[in-house]
């Protein structure tokens, strides 16, 4: 007799699935791993997004226009109860602007932590770390000359600047 999985057992695989997908680097088919209601809580500079369509159209479409080579892979996946744990990297091409950053076209690998929770079958909430330093030296950025000059303004200074 077969033992029923478990719901961190499940809920590994919901993952399991996401990524598949999102390794297709296509629009349109996050509806089957989430809540029509989602929150994506990202890292400064993307911050919260709400709901799929903004999920698709703030975080997705932009990515998938800089890195569409990318594949995302889990080194440690861990699940609780309705939450899920993950840290990895995506191994991709930089060949269009990214976050305000011309292309590079150097190869990148980007770290990263998600914690999600799971609302029945489906996603309902995740919190992500980018390793956003790590991106920028790779694309040839010297960390330690860009946070001296972050450091060297004060925040009024940035309020002037344009962004996408």
């Amino acid at each position: 007799m077969a033992s029923e999985k478990s719901k961190e057992e499940k809920n590994k695989e919901l993952i399991e699935r996401l990524y598949a997908a999102l390794n297709k680097s296509v629009l349109g088919i996050m509806e089957e791993f989430w809540t029509e209601d989602m929150a994506w809580y990202g890292p400064a500079g993307i911050g919260t997004l709400r709901g799929i369509k903004e999920f698709e159209e703030v975080l997705r479409r932009p990515a998938i226009n800089a890195i569409p080579d990318k594949v995302a892979r889990d080194e440690i996946r861990i699940a609780e109860g309705d939450y899920v744990a993950a840290h990895g990297y995506q191994h991709a091409t930089h060949t269009g602007d990214w976050f305000g950053i011309p292309a590079s076209g150097k190869p990148i690998k980007l770290r990263y932590m998600d914690f999600w929770r799971v609302e029945g079958d489906k996603l309902a909430e995740n919190w992500v770390l980018i390793d956003i330093l790590g991106f920028l030296e790779q694309v040839g950025y010297d960390i330690d000359k860009v946070l001296a000059f972050i450091g060297s303004k004060p925040p009024e200074f940035f309020d002037s600047m344009e962004t996408d």
